[in-house]
């Protein structure tokens, strides 16, 4: 598995790892502001973006991709920060390879199961064949009548991309992800603790992390720390990019 990925700056290596049905895309801007003070590559996780589509997903995969990327680069001493399903494999590297990462910032997510968050997702998911449609424009209005929020259909929206015979396809594999929500959506099993620094950063309107870290993800980041980000929901990069890139800049450096 060879990760499609970009890069910016140079420095330290900071691995951008972005969440379900997301790709490196969404994380452009904020890897520019700290591309300038560190080597940053966003990556697209498999079944996303455009990495390789395989049948096989689940987070020992996942994690597993990482550790491969990593070699790829020659890269030590990383430091992660992961969104959602990005954090979870950012945790679950940690603690199968402690000496490898010098700092994990987890984004709106713990090592809980993820219930009923993705339902309108899965929805339009199940009922959208992009090459049923002739343009963008048809597909929009059919989210619209899925979906009532404009933010989910445009994150959706950049999920669609015209082959080269001119029609439309989801750029994510829908039917792997499908097949694999339960496993990408499980309780996080880890096996050994982290000892390192460890930031999770809660939407201040999300209800995926409590405001205190619980004593699960103490036992296994017993050095970690979480602060809340006033004002965002689970998508902190979109709704607080500025208050966001500040926080991590600050916790990493």
């Amino acid at each position: 598995m060879r990760l499609h990925h970009r890069k910016y700056g140079e420095g330290e290596p900071l691995i951008i790892l972005h969440g379900l049905f997301g790709s490196s895309d969404n994380w452009h801007t904020l890897a520019r502001r700290w591309g300038q003070s560190f080597q940053v590559f966003t990556l697209d996780q498999r079944n996303h973006g455009s990495s390789p589509h395989e049948s096989a997903m689940n987070y020992a995969e996942l994690t597993q991709d990482l550790h491969q990327f990593i070699a790829q680069e020659r890269l030590e001493n990383v430091h992660i920060v992961g969104h959602s399903m990005g954090g979870k494999v950012g945790m679950r590297f940690a603690s199968h390879n402690p000496d490898m990462v010098k700092s994990l910032t987890v984004l709106d997510i713990g090592l809980d199961r993820v219930e009923g968050k993705h339902d309108l997702i899965l929805k339009a998911l199940s009922a959208i064949n992009p090459d049923e449609f002739s343009s963008r424009d048809e597909i929009k209005m059919e989210l619209q009548n899925l979906i009532p929020s404009p933010p989910i259909q445009q994150f959706l929206l950049k999920n669609i991309l015209r082959r080269l015979d001119g029609s439309l396809a989801w750029k994510f594999n829908r039917d792997a992800l499908l097949d694999h929500y339960n496993d990408l959506t499980m309780n996080l099993e880890l096996e050994q603790s982290f000892i390192g620094s460890v930031l999770f950063l809660r939407g201040e309107n999300s209800d995926y992390l409590e405001p205190s870290l619980p004593t699960e993800i103490l036992q296994y980041f017993p050095l970690a720390q979480i602060q809340t980000v006033e004002g965002a929901g689970h998508w902190l990069h979109a709704d607080k990019p500025d208050v966001l890139s500040t926080l991590v800049l600050d916790f990493i450096s």
